[in-house]
């Protein structure tokens, strides 16, 4: 990045710092592993070789309740999208300007991904049907939307047991709809900013990120877009959300354009 300013350094208008992507990882920790998913079914008094139609009966209702949302919220049902090359987030982008939708729910979409889960196989030493930790396959829920104060987001939802999620912000979205608040002008092409009036004002709210109280952002998000969530779980969720990665990002504004263009590393 250095060397890069160095040699642009007549031509770089202003330098700002902050996040890029923020991505969080949530599980419900006590059925993440064999022996506590096996005490959760026994509490439901479900046998371990009736894991598979248990979860079967529990994915069909998250999806049930996730058609609902979507069409209560942006009038279309939850798409299915058969290929793991189609990038979810273009096609998000996509309808948010075919709709114009600012605030809410922009659409749901599904696809067969990996998954972490559990396999009831007969165990010789217990001498009964044991639950393994294993690799398969089974359906995610996307959720994208708008929101007023961070923007664009989304919500991945593995819909089978033990049903881990994850969250995704964007820092510039975010950062474009605080200096929207403000009154600020900028111009932005896709995710990158092409001028902002005010660059010590965007550092200091990109700064301002970094003691952001996450909890009650996931707290907020969790409440809207878990579809069926905890109920498919216990009364009272125990989700374990986690600091995954955060992506940073400087971008160099250049002048002398007529029209101001960037530079990321």
């Amino acid at each position: 990045m250095n060397s890069l300013l160095n040699k642009f350094r007549t031509k770089v208008n202003s330098v700002i710092t902050g996040f890029d992507r923020i991505i969080f990882k949530g599980c419900i920790r006590p059925i993440m592993h064999s022996a506590g998913m096996e005490s959760f079914l026994v509490a439901r008094r479900v046998l371990n070789k009736d894991f598979a139609e248990y979860a079967k009966d529990k994915s069909q209702a998250i999806v049930g309740a996730a058609e609902d949302i979507a069409n209560e919220q942006s009038g279309r049902g939850v798409v299915y999208i058969p290929s793991l090359k189609e990038r979810k987030e273009s096609l998000a982008h996509k309808r948010q300007e075919e709709t114009g939708v600012k605030d809410g729910l922009i659409g749901v979409w599904s696809c067969v991904e990996s998954c972490n889960t559990f396999k009831s196989k007969f165990d010789n030493t217990k001498t009964y049907p044991s639950l393994s930790f294993e690799r398969s396959k089974c359906k995610h829920l996307y959720f994208y939307f708008d929101d007023p104060a961070y923007g664009f987001m989304s919500v991945r939802l593995q819909t089978w047991a033990p049903y881990e999620i994850q969250v995704a912000l964007n820092g510039r979205q975010w950062l474009r709809r605080s200096l929207e608040a403000l009154g600020c002008g900028h111009v932005v092409s896709g995710n990158k900013f092409l001028h902002i009036d005010d660059y010590g004002l965007a550092q200091r709210l990109l700064d301002e990120q970094v003691g952001t109280d996450f909890g009650s952002v996931l707290r907020r998000v969790s409440a809207h877009r878990f579809p069926g969530y905890v109920r498919s779980a216990r009364k009272r969720p125990c989700v374990l959300l986690d600091f995954l990665a955060i992506g940073g990002s400087e971008g160099l504004y250049l002048l002398g354009r007529q029209r101001p263009c960037v530079l990321d590393e």
